[in-house]
């Protein structure tokens, strides 16, 4: 029964139908109840539980009819593979080979599988340009592989035949890339050639800021005209000539009172400066 799930099953169940056979070891039949092709059977497995073992039984229904069995531990039904409780019913009646309907073809190594790239929702949001071309390169490498994969030579020769592919792209992108670099070169030395002097630069032009113009400010245009009208003011308005002090005009009286063409020239002295503030 081993040998045969060997040559039929892949590599990774047949593992853990491996774990089942040694798990046999631990099996033993304990009790048969027939009833014409149907037969009930105990069985036993032996556990070791913190130093203990315990014997743990197991219901296994058998159809001698049709060499079918059904344990109540489930595990064919849960996952495809065998127990060990029912792989000790077929060596207790000498079955040494397994009847194919627990030969599932899903774990079979010989079948020829026809997916390919099944898109799934996660591939919702990547469906762009590239992510399409990748999983239409990928189909054709696998519809060519599987086709070509039977036989040793038609493989060796796909094996070469991608391996030069593989070159002629590398050197097609190597030749691209030195391409690119010599007309980035030459860009860079026209753009040289053209290039101003020094002295041609010009200064970047003024651009208003933000904030609040300086010219509309409230009251700026009453403060300038005041300042325009005192300036003329200013220039229009004649010599200031400072008044004479206390000593002066008390020495004007007195000379004034000595002559009278001195209290003459004292007087007109005064009219003049009336008329000029006036």
């Amino acid at each position: 029964m081993e040998k045969q799930f060997q040559l039929e099953y892949t590599t990774s169940i047949f593992r853990d139908v491996q774990i089942e056979f040694v798990k046999k070891a631990n099996c033993r039949v304990s009790a048969i109840d027939e009833q014409g092709p149907l037969v009930y059977v105990k069985v036993e497995e032996e556990k070791l539980l913190n130093d203990t073992i315990l014997c743990v039984p197991y219901d296994v229904h058998s159809d001698r009819s049709t060499q079918e069995l059904r344990c109540e531990c489930n595990l064919f039904e849960s996952s495809g593979v065998l127990c060990c409780h029912c792989l000790e019913v077929f060596h207790s009646y000498k079955v040494y080979k397994v009847p194919s309907c627990y030969v599932l073809p899903r774990w079979s190594k010989k079948i020829k599988r026809k997916h390919i790239y099944v898109k799934s929702s996660h591939d919702v949001s990547r469906s762009d340009e590239s992510h399409v071309a990748f999983r239409g390169l990928c189909a054709h490498f696998y519809n060519v592989a599987q086709e070509f994969v039977d036989d040793d030579e038609e493989t060796a020769l796909l094996h070469v035949a991608l391996e030069e592919t593989r070159a002629k792209l590398a050197a097609h992108r190597a030749k691209k890339r030195s391409e690119s670099m010599a007309e980035t070169q030459t860009n860079i030395g026209s753009q040289s050639s053209n290039d101003v002097d020094v002295d041609d630069i010009q200064a970047p032009s003024k651009v208003t800021t933000k904030g609040r113009p300086k010219s509309k400010r409230l009251g700026s245009a009453l403060e300038k005209s005041i300042k325009n009208s005192r300036r003329r003011k200013q220039k229009n308005s004649p010599p200031v000539v400072r008044p004479h002090t206390l000593q002066d005009i008390n020495h004007c009286a007195v000379s004034s009172l000595n002559g009278p063409e001195q209290a003459g020239g004292f007087m007109s002295l005064l009219s003049s400066f009336n008329k000029k503030w006036d």
